[in-house]
This record gives structure tokens, C-alpha cells and sequence, in this order.
């Protein structure tokens, strides 16, 4: 008999699981995950409910229907966020440190926060570095792979060796007096591109030198001059007001504004009523993702009797990294109390100040929230 990992949670009143059961469902779930990449082929429903436990480990369920879209490395970005979820009792989401909330080595910090951000591409990039070389990298057998019949090889009778009658045709070697010409022109040849390849370096660094400061500098601070276009819509307490944006790309007081206002309305995405329709005005791409799909920071909240309740923040700017007429990325240093409810009760509370990344992206003629990290 098998059951989830989202039953065994919730039998286990949201308590996780240890770093030891963790990395072992890790390396199962991974090494069947690696027989679908190898095959050029996705999962595509890795999720609490499709990773089972049995009685000898973990076994990941194959899907009800073949996947018409995913990617390996989404598999495996789903399969961090699964082991997260277990180890917390809570899915990462982009409201909360949830290295905070756990015991576990760095190493496994490092590892899980890389599959989450993307930086593999299949299951067996994974494995390589989860498991040593002299370990077994899985207790459980992956799924059978049907694999075509493979005609057999016709037998070809033995020959014995003959000694040809004909002699090998001759190679000329080079003489002793061909083979300094031809290291003369070897020489000659290898000068030319080493000289040709010197002045090419040479000029690219003389070109990137000070003009790509230059325009580094000018792409991040806008001019007074610029004519401003696309407005950014900034949803305050006291209503919707209206910030409007240089051509030349987002102010950066604006894009803090535009956080702000994020963190605000976070009171009302993360808690009943979990209005996606608010997080959808601020969020795009890979943010609004996490937060929307199922089995995302929203859904889990609501299937689990659980709500965060924010208190005071401030938000400071560090540094902006890169800013252009559609993307505008800033280090924040964000200050927050946070309490997380569970049935009624309140089960953690805390008060962060952490530094983060925010990538904004124009979308449309409105600016968003398209990415969000740690850089704690």
C-alpha cells in the first residue's frame, strides 16, 4: 500500500521530515526522474502528490496523461519546491527564507535553492552531485523502460588472413631537405594568427573599456530630458495611483514604490481571500507562476487551512544592477514581520531583514515584479 507525500504531511500535522529522509526520497525520486531525460522525455506532474511512499523508499507515480508541454529542468524545479514543502512543512514561495526554517547542511541549502532557481537541466546533473561515485544512487528500482527489439546480428563466417599479393601503396615521407621549408611555413602561419588574434583582443578591450561604462552609467541613471511614457500603476492603502516612467526606462524610486505596494498587497494574496486577481497586478513570468499554478504558494495555502499575516516593513535601496527601457533589477534590503497560521493557530513567527533581487520587466505599458531571490 502507498500514499503521498501530501497525506504523509498532512497524518504528520505539517510536521516535516528530517534531512536524512529527505536526501533518500532525493536520490530515488531523481534516479527514476533520470530514466524519462534519458529518454528525451518529461514527467511534467511532479508534485506531493505524485511522489509516494512505499515500503522500501519513495516512488515517483507516472502521469495520468503524456505531458504536452514542461521541460526536464521543470521536473526538477518541481521536485525542490516537493522537498522544501517536506522539510518545512511549508512550500518555498517568494515571501519567505525558508533555509530559516529548517536543519539542514549548506550543501543541501546550495543544492536546493540551485534546482529551484533552474540551474540543471535533467535529473542525472542532479545526481551527479547529490550522490558520491561509490554509492548506490537509489534503494528503489526505477520504472521499467520497454526497450524495441533489437534485430540480431548476422553471423559472419571467420576468414582466415591471407597475405595480399599486392603490395600497400607507397607513402612519400618528407625528405630532409622539405621538412624545414615546412616548418618554416608552420612558423610563418601560426605567427600571422597569433598577431592577427592579439590585435583582435586588443581592440575589443580597448572598445569595451570606457564607452561600455559609459553607457552602464547612462542606462541607469535616466535624464531629465527623457519623455515619459509607460505608466506604472503603484496600488497603495489610499488607492490606485499612477507613477509614470522615462522612456529610457523605470526610475528606480519608482521600482521601490512598486515593491512596496507588492509587499502591501501581499496581505491579501497570501490570506483569505487569497485574491490572485491582486497578484496578477503586480506579478509576470516565473513570480507570478509560483504564485498562481497548482499546487503553487496559493493553492497549498488554501488546501492546508493556512494564512500568513504580514506586520510593518520597510524597504531599502542598495544598489541598482541593471536598469533599460524594459528591465529594471535592484538589491533591496526588505524588513518584515511575518506570523504563519495553520487551522487557527499560529505556528511561526518572525521578524526577517534580508536582502533580495528584484528583476521588474515592462510588460505591455505596465511594469511588474518577474523575478525575485534571496541574496542572503
Amino acid at each position: 500500500m502507498t500514499r503521498s507525500y501530501r497525506q504523509v504531511l498532512l497524518e504528520r500535522d505539517g510536521q516535516p521530515l528530517n534531512q536524512s529522509q529527505v536526501q533518500v526520497l532525493l536520490r530515488q525520486a531523481l534516479s527514476q526522474l533520470q530514466v524519462y531525460h534519458d529518454r528525451q522525455q518529461v514527467h511534467g506532474a511532479v508534485s506531493l502528490n505524485t511522489l509516494h511512499q512505499v515500503p522500501h523508499g519513495c516512488y515517483l507515480v507516472p502521469p495520468t496523461r503524456t505531458p504536452t508541454t514542461g521541460t526536464p529542468q521543470q521536473d526538477v524545479m518541481a521536485l525542490a519546491q516537493a522537498a522544501i514543502t517536506l522539510l518545512t512543512g511549508y512550500p518555498p514561495s517568494p515571501d519567505w527564507h525558508w533555509q530559516a526554517h529548517c536543519q539542514i547542511d549548506a550543501a543541501l541549502v546550495t543544492l536546493l535553492e540551485q534546482m529551484l532557481a533552474g540551474r540543471f537541466d535533467r535529473a542525472g546533473q542532479v545526481l551527479a552531485v547529490l550522490v558520491p561515485e561509490d554509492l548506490a544512487p537509489t534503494e528503489v528500482t526505477p520504472m521499467p523502460t520497454p526497450m524495441p527489439p533489437v534485430a540480431p546480428s548476422p553471423t559472419v563466417p571467420a576468414v582466415a588472413p591471407t597475405t595480399p599479393s599486392v603490395s600497400a601503396p607507397r607513402v612519400d615521407r618528407p625528405t630532409a631537405t622539405s621538412l624545414p621549408l615546412i616548418l618554416l611555413g608552420l612558423g610563418l602561419g601560426l605567427g600571422a594568427v597569433l598577431a592577427s588574434g592579439g590585435g583582435l583582443v586588443w581592440w575589443l578591450l580597448w572598445r569595451d573599456s570606457e564607452p561600455q561604462a559609459t553607457r552602464r552609467e547612462t542606462a541607469a541613471t535616466p535624464t531629465a530630458s527623457a519623455v515619459t511614457t509607460p505608466q506604472v500603476p503603484v496600488r497603495g492603502g489610499g488607492g490606485q495611483k499612477v507613477a509614470t516612467a522615462p522612456a529610457s526606462g523605470l526610475p528606480e524610486t519608482d521600482g521601490v514604490q512598486l515593491v512596496r505596494s507588492w509587499l502591501e498587497a501581499k496581505k491579501r494574496v497570501f490570506a483569505p481571500p487569497y485574491d490572485l486577481d491582486v497578484a496578477a497586478d503586480f506579478l509576470t513570468g516565473p513570480a507570478w507562476r509560483d504564485v498562481s499554478k497548482p499546487d503553487g504558494s496559493v493553492d497549498w495555502l488554501r488546501k492546508n487551512n493556512t494564512y500568513y499575516q504580514y506586520g510593518n516593513n520597510r524597504v531599502g535601496l542598495k544598489r541598482v544592477v541593471k536598469a533599460d527601457a524594459s528591465q529594471l533589477v535592484l538589491d533591496l534590503e526588505i524588513q518584515e514581520e511575518l506570523n504563519i497560521y495553520k487551522n487557527g493557530r499560529l505556528r511561526q513567527r518572525r521578524n526577517s531583514r534580508e536582502t533580495y533581487r528584484f528583476d521588474l520587466r515592462l510588460v505591455g505599458d505596465t511594469w511588474k515584479i518577474y523575478d525575485r531571490r534571496s541574496l542572503n
